[in-house]
C-alpha cells in the first residue's frame, strides 16, 4: 500500500500547492482535529509535511513519523526545529511550493523502512497474547438478534436500507462504535459513507482473497507477510478501524467491513470475531437476495406496464389451454402452432383485425403467442391506398388531357374547314404531325398493360446505356466493372429513351452531344443498384426539374414520362434531381426485379 502523506497546515493555499506536488497514486490527507484521533498502531507508514504554525496541533501519534518541516527562514520555530533535529528535511515556504516533489519519494522510502522496523520490533517484544474468556450470550442478545433479522427482511427491497440495518446491528450485536461497509463496484471497493475507496489491484484485495480471515488491529493472526501486514495496518489507521472482516465467496472478495473499537473500550474477544464471521456471511446472502429482489421488482413493474400499454402476449404450458378472453383467431393460431411445431403467423384481413404470431417453446414444450389489434392500421392503409389511387388517376388524367389536347388542335381546325375548301399546306402538315402523336400516344397506352407482364432477363446496364446513347447521340461514361441486373430490357430501354427524348425536346437550342449519360453502381448481390446520371446545361424534365411547388398544378404533360417513372418504380428505383459537379443532374436508380 502507498505511504500516507499528511499535510499539516491551516493555510488552504499552501496545502493546495503541496497537493499538486504529491506523486501520482499517493494518498494525501489534510490534517484535521479528528485526524487519527485514536492513535496509530505499529507498522503505520506516513510522511508528515508540517507547517511551523501547526506544530502545536499535531497529534502525538504522528510525531514519530518522518517529517518535512516548513517554516520561515531564520525564524525562531524554524531554527529551534533545526537545532533539535525535529525533522528530516527543512524547507522555507517558497521552497516548499516548488521543491517538495523532490524530497517526497526519499522520505516515503524512509517511512516505509521505519514502519517495517517498528513492526518487527513490536513482534519481538510481544508476548503470547492473553485470550480473554468468551462473553456468554444473554436473552437480550437473542432478542436483539430477532429484532435485527426482522428489520433486515423488511429492508430487503433497497440496498441502502439493508446496509443501514446491518450498521444498526453492528452497534447492538457487536458493540462496535462505528461500521463502514466497502462494497464491490466495477473499478474497486467504495465505502457506503464518506469518500474512501480502494482499487481492485490494491494489495488489500489480494490478501483477503487468499486469506479470508478476520483481522484484529491489536492481534495479527494472519500469515507472516510483512508487506500485507503493513498494508492492512495502514488501512486500519486511515479508517480508524479496529477489526476488518471480508465479505467473500469462493476466493472472490465481494466487500469489506471495517468496525471501530468496542463502545465499552474492551478488545474484541474470540466470540466477537466468530460473530463477525457469521455477520459478514449473513450480509453476503442478504446482499445477493437484495439484488435479486430489485431485479424481480423491476421486471414486475415492466410486466405491469407491458400488460397495460403493449400488445397481448401469452405463454402456455404443454397441456395448458388458452384463456377464454383470448381472441378466437389467436386461439386457432395457437392450435395450429402446436400441431405444426413451428412458427405460425396471421395478418389482418377483412373480418379479422388481428396481427398475431405463435410458436413452440423449446425449453418447456409449451407455446407462446403474440397478438395486437390492427384495425386502425388497416383503416389507415385503406385510406392511404385510396389517396395514392386518386393521386395516380389525377396525374394520368392531366397527362392524357395535355397530350390529347395538343394533338386535337389542328384536327379540330381541319374539321371546321368544310367540304370543298382547299386545305393550306401548313395546316395539312400540322394535322399529319398530330396524327403521328396520337398514334405514338396509342402505342404508349398499349404499353401500360404490359408493365407487370414483362419477364426479367440478365442485362449489363453499361451496354444498355451505350445502345441508348448511340441512338440518341449522347456521350456516355461507364466504368470498367459490369453492372448486371435482372430487368425487363424493353421497358427499361423505353424508360431511358422517353426521359432523354423529353429532355432533348425541352432544350432546342442545344444539341444532344452536349449531354452525358454516366453509369455507376453501388451495393453487392441482391442489393446491387445501377445509378444513371444525366448531366448537361439547361436541363428540364416535366415534374422533376425544376422541382414543382406544392401549390402549383403538376406539369405532367407527357405520357412517356409518366410511364417511364412507373417502369422505374417497378424496378425498385426512382428519379430525382440533385446537385452535381457541373450543375444540377437528373439521377436515375433501379435494381433487379
Amino acid at each position: 500500500m502507498p505511504t500516507l502523506i499528511i499535510l499539516a497546515t491551516a493555510d488552504t493555499a499552501l496545502a493546495e500547492s503541496w497537493e499538486r506536488q504529491v506523486p501520482p497514486g499517493r494518498t494525501a490527507l489534510r490534517m484535521a482535529p479528528q485526524t487519527l484521533a485514536g492513535g496509530t498502531s505499529p507498522g503505520f507508514a506516513a510522511v508528515v509535511v508540517l507547517d511551523a504554525t501547526s506544530e502545536a496541533h499535531l497529534p502525538p501519534s504522528l510525531a514519530r513519523c518522518p517529517t518535512i518541516f516548513v517554516g520561515e527562514a531564520r525564524s525562531l520555530p524554524y531554527e529551534q526545529a533545526k537545532l533539535s533535529g525535529r525533522a528530516k528535511i527543512y524547507l522555507t515556504y517558497e521552497e516548499s511550493a516548488t521543491r517538495l516533489r523532490e524530497f517526497l519519494p526519499l522520505i516515503e522510502e524512509m517511512a516505509e523502512k521505519q514502519s517495517m522496523i517498528e513492526l518487527l520490533m513490536e513482534k519481538t517484544r510481544r508476548a503470547e497474547p492473553v485470550r480473554l474468556p468468551a462473553r456468554t450470550s444473554s436473552l437480550v442478545d437473542a432478542a436483539e438478534l430477532w429484532d435485527f433479522l426482522e428489520g433486515a427482511v423488511e429492508s430487503l427491497d433497497t440496498r441502502d436500507r439493508l446496509i443501514a440495518e446491518f450498521r444498526r446491528a453492528s452497534q447492538h450485536l457487536l458493540r462496535a462504535s462505528h461500521a463502514v461497509f466497502f462494497l464491490r463496484e466495477a473499478e474497486g471497493f467504495r465505502a457506503d459513507r464518506g469518500t474512501s475507496f480502494f482499487r481492485l489491484d490494491d494489495p488489500l484485495v489480494g490478501f483477503f482473497e487468499s486469506h479470508p480471515v478476520v483481522i484484529d488491529g491489536t492481534l495479527w493472526e494472519g500469515p507472516a507477510d510483512p508487506v500485507a501486514e503493513l498494508a492492512v495496518r495502514n488501512r486500519l489507521a486511515l479508517w480508524g478501524a479496529r477489526l476488518l472482516a471480508p465479505i467473500h465467496e469462493n476466493g472472490r472478495l465481494h466487500g469489506l467491513i471495517a468496525l471501530g473499537m468496542r463502545d465499552d473500550g474492551q478488545p474484541y474477544d474470540e466470540s466477537d470475531r466468530t460473530r463477525v464471521v457469521f455477520y459478514a456471511r449473513l450480509l453476503r446472502h442478504f446482499l445477493a437476495k437484495c439484488a435479486q429482489h430489485s431485479r424481480l421488482h423491476h421486471l414486475a413493474e415492466q410486466t405491469t406496464l407491458a400488460a397495460k400499454y403493449l400488445p397481448g402476449t401469452l405463454v402456455l404450458g404443454p397441456d395448458e389451454n388458452p384463456p377464454r378472453q383470448v381472441p378466437l383467431t389467436v386461439r386457432a393460431l395457437i392450435g395450429e402452432a402446436r400441431i405444426a411445431k413451428t412458427l405460425c403467423r396471421v395478418t389482418p384481413a377483412t373480418g379479422q383485425p388481428f396481427r398475431a404470431s405463435a410458436g413452440p417453446i423449446t425449453e418447456t414444450g409449451g407455446t407462446w403467442a403474440f397478438w395486437e389489434e390492427a384495425s386502425v392500421e388497416r383503416q389507415d392503409g385503406v385510406q392511404r391506398e385510396r389517396a395514392e389511387r386518386r393521386a395516380l388517376l389525377r396525374e394520368l388524367g392531366l397527362t392524357l388531357n395535355h397530350e390529347l389536347g395538343n394533338a386535337l388542335v389542328s384536327l379540330t381546325t381541319f374539321r371546321q374547314a368544310g367540304t370543298g375548301k382547299n386545305i393550306p399546306p401548313p395546316l395539312l402538315e400540322a394535322a399529319r404531325g398530330d396524327v403521328a402523336k396520337l398514334e405514338a400516344l396509342n402505342g404508349n397506352i398499349g404499353l401500360m398493360q404490359a408493365l407487370h407482364e414483362a419477364e426479367p432477363t440478365a442485362v449489363d446496364m453499361r451496354e444498355l446505356a451505350q445502345a441508348v446513347s448511340a441512338s440518341l447521340g449522347l456521350r456516355v461514361e461507364v466504368g470498367p466493372e459490369p453492372v448486371p441486373l435482372a430487368v425487363a430490357r424493353d421497358l427499361v430501354e423505353f424508360s431511358l429513351r422517353s426521359l432523354i427524348a423529353c429532355v432533348l425536346e425541352n432544350r432546342i437550342a442545344l444539341n444532344a452531344g452536349q449531354l452525358t449519360l454516366q453509369v455507376r453502381s453501388t451495393g453487392k448481390g441482391a442489393e446491387l443498384t445501377a445509378m444513371l446520371s444525366l448531366k448537361g446545361k439547361h436541363l428540364e424534365l416535366e415534374g422533376i426539374l425544376p422541382e414543382p411547388a406544392d401549390d402549383m398544378v403538376p406539369n405532367q404533360g407527357r405520357l412517356g414520362v409518366f410511364l417511364a417513372k412507373e417502369v422505374l418504380r417497378l424496378h425498385h428505383g426512382e428519379i430525382h434531381a440533385g446537385p452535381g459537379m457541373d450543375g444540377t443532374e437528373i439521377l436515375i436508380s433501379l435494381r433487379s426485379l
